[in-house]
């Protein structure tokens, strides 16, 4: 594989969920129109597979790189703040699940930087890839209940499921802003 290749692969296809996040939403709006919801279900389904391989992909070729990191969070962030905000326009969740999102991120964004020094760097954590899985899941939920009109579960277990989004992103906060204990430093003699 030519190098070029090698070393842009995962990041094209991270790339491919900021290109998809336009028409995602596009097709969400539209069945509002009353246009079916299939559109929506596959790019939402493409762009989930895209998290799920960008990785994978620069790991297999090791073409692992910062500015790759920070592209696949941006693209991450982005796909699930403007997918939920659009779902709060429509009214189907309330503000405050993107918004707990949104804090979490800044926390972990911070924090990092903090903690990386000289060379900033986003540093990940159980807990925040959790949450990220977790965002991707209610998002995919969202998708099928409502825009594609399954209705598989009840409003109740749709608060509930939105109920839980502050609360896991709070417990991700709270590791950014916790002291961390001192590590041991070795002593020779």
């Amino acid at each position: 594989m030519p190098v070029f290749l090698t070393r842009h692969a995962a990041n094209a296809v991270t790339a491919l969920r900021i290109v998809l996040l336009p028409l995602f939403l596009w097709s969400v709006v539209r069945v509002e129109d009353g246009a079916p919801g299939t559109l929506a279900a596959v790019l939402f389904a493409v762009i989930a597979l895209s998290d799920f391989f960008d990785g994978r992909i620069a790991r297999w070729l090791e073409a692992q790189s910062v500015g790759g990191r920070v592209l696949d969070h941006a693209a991450d962030i982005a796909f699930i703040l403007a997918a939920l905000g659009l779902y709060v326009g429509l009214g189907i969740v309330p503000w405050w699940v993107p918004a707990s999102i949104a804090a979490a991120f800044g926390a972990y964004v911070i924090d990092s930087l903090r903690r990386s020094g000289a060379q900033p760097s986003l540093i990940g954590s159980r807990l925040g890839h959790l949450g990220g899985v977790c965002n991707y899941a209610l998002i995919g939920i969202l998708v099928g209940n409502d825009t594609l009109g399954l209705g598989w579960l009840p409003q109740g277990v749709m608060q509930g499921l939105c109920a839980l989004v502050p609360i896991y992103s709070a417990a991700s906060i709270m590791t950014h802003v916790m002291p961390r204990p001192l590590q041991q430093r070795s002593v020779s003699s």
